[in-house]
């Protein structure tokens, strides 16, 4: 026997978790966008959706944050660091393909130096998956080696009943045994079946891929600039994906005073690596969309033995110019062997 979680028992397991000090957060509709937003009842919850168009990385990785604000005085620069705060939070109905993504980019806020703003909020955060039964044609978890039931960067998996009652529960880590445990009355046992997976093709082949990648002759290849001719660098690509992590250090004052803050940075902006000479190594599009592609397959591939892509598809579902990277790794698929 397992124990299931009943659709008409989330709204008690919300007030459990809000007594025991958490914020739930939940894949919602307001203002006609689908993201993760603070949610107090079953009714406030989207959990029908394919995917929410914003993801979790959202609430770990902010678009813009404050490190600290200062003071320049005469004889000396004072500086107060700002630290996010300390608060417990259960991130609930998370598709596989988001959870993924912040398992992913752990390795790279945990490598030469360990990011206190992301792992803070990782620690007191608590991931509830639930496996995909639907999928759209952007879909491409499975190309990458995932699948729509992974549970990679997942603490409470949750598999939808095939009778559509609620969820089957599996608790993967401790931290997600615990949170169980806080609901264990609204818990039952029952042997119910599950639903099937949602079947999702495999579009590319990743190891032709990341091999081709892998070739130096490949590096100025006229493939580049032939993929990317449609993009106009608008970064919604970047944006959107759970894994994509460029960021940018500015500050914002006056001569007196002000605060330096953390903000995202695209590899599709033209400013992107952009010299003090005013030298641009990638001064074209197609080198910036190399550089995207060569990134998430090739260099973090080679640096932390992943690639940097969960499979989502939002880069190809959100695009304004309908192209993505599964376009891109389709083109290098194809090519003659």
């Amino acid at each position: 026997m397992t124990r299931i979680l009943l659709h008409s028992r989330v709204d008690d397991c919300l007030s459990a978790w809000r007594s025991a000090g958490f914020r739930v957060l939940a894949p919602s509709k307001r203002n006609d966008l689908t993201r993760f937003d603070e949610v107090h009842a079953a009714s406030d919850m989207a959990l029908d959706l394919v995917l929410p168009e914003r993801t979790i990385k959202d609430h770990f990785f902010p678009q813009t944050e404050p490190l600290l604000n200062y003071r320049i005085k005469k004889q000396a620069i004072e500086s107060d660091e700002m630290l996010p705060p300390q608060q417990k939070r259960i991130f609930f109905g998370v598709r596989p393909c988001d959870a993924s993504g912040l398992e992913i980019d752990d390795a790279l806020f945990g490598w030469d130096y360990k990011d206190r703003y992301w792992f803070s909020r990782r620690e007191n955060s608590v991931i509830i998956t639930i496996a995909c039964t639907r999928a759209d044609d952007f879909c491409m978890c499975t190309s990458v080696q995932l699948s729509p039931d992974s549970t990679k960067g997942s603490d409470v998996m949750l598999h939808p009943l095939k009778d559509g009652r609620g969820w089957r529960v599996v608790t993967l880590t401790d931290r997600g045994k615990e949170l169980a445990e806080t609901i264990a009355s609204m818990l039952q046992e029952d042997a119910s079946e599950t639903a099937p997976a949602a079947s999702v093709p495999v579009k590319f082949d990743l190891d032709k891929v990341t091999s081709w990648l892998a070739d130096p002759s490949n590096f100025e290849s006229h493939l580049w600039k032939e993929v990317s001719q449609r993009c106009i660098g608008c970064g919604s690509c970047t944006f959107l994906c759970p894994t994509c992590h460029c960021f940018d250090i500015q500050d914002e004052g006056d001569t007196y005073s002000g605060i330096r803050r953390k903000n995202w940075d695209s590899c599709s902006f033209a400013m992107f690596t952009m010299h003090t000479s005013g030298h641009n190594p990638r001064n074209t599009q197609s080198t910036r969309w190399r550089q995207r592609i060569m990134h998430k397959f090739n260099y973090y591939q080679g640096k932390f033995g992943v690639n940097s892509c969960s499979g989502c598809g939002r880069c190809t579902r959100q695009c304004p110019v309908d192209m993505g990277i599964t376009e891109t790794l389709q083109e290098i698929t194809n090519l003659p062997r």
